[in-house]
């Protein structure tokens, strides 16, 4: 668990994400509970940053779900090492299919954020998201972009 500073708490009873804006990107912090209490030593347990050119996507698709508008899902892939054996990761942000008329959205969709480092259950996790949850992931992606310019790092440059 990280303290010290503005963070975001995503609890389940079978895990809890912690949300913590960084100048350099998004941490992921996921820790499984087992038997009531968080274990990070138990399987599935997660300390990631999701970079900063990934959280400006990031942020739009959860604005958008959490005011219930039209957009795709969100893919962030980060690439492991395949040296070290490391799998690719995949953070998807996306919701169920509309439910209303002619395929439009209901309201009543399902917003998800799945995160998957392997190929085990316990490396593939889902976590339903409430509309709390998609103010913490939105409010989390903002600070991160607040954190970002102050620290001098929002530098785009044309890539070759």
């Amino acid at each position: 668990m990280y303290l010290g500073g503005v963070t975001f708490s995503i609890n389940k009873s079978f895990g809890s994400l912690q949300l913590i804006p960084e100048p350099n990107g998004l941490r992921i912090y996921y820790t499984p509970v087992v038997n009531g209490v968080d274990n990070a030593e138990a399987p599935g347990f997660l300390n990631l940053v999701v970079p900063l050119d990934a959280i400006g996507g990031l942020w739009a698709t959860t604005r958008a779900f959490l005011y219930g508008v039209e957009s795709l899902d969100e893919n962030v892939i980060l690439q492991g090492r395949d040296k070290e054996g490391e799998s690719d990761t995949l953070i998807k942000l996306y919701r169920d299919k509309p439910r209303g008329q002619n395929g439009r959205l209901s309201g009543e969709e399902t917003c998800w954020l799945r995160i998957v480092t392997g190929r085990t259950e316990e490396e593939r996790r889902r976590i339903k998201l409430g509309p709390r949850d998609l103010l913490c992931l939105e409010l989390s992606c903002n600070a991160v972009l607040v954190l970002a310019g102050e620290a001098g790092l929002h530098q785009p440059k044309l890539a070759k």
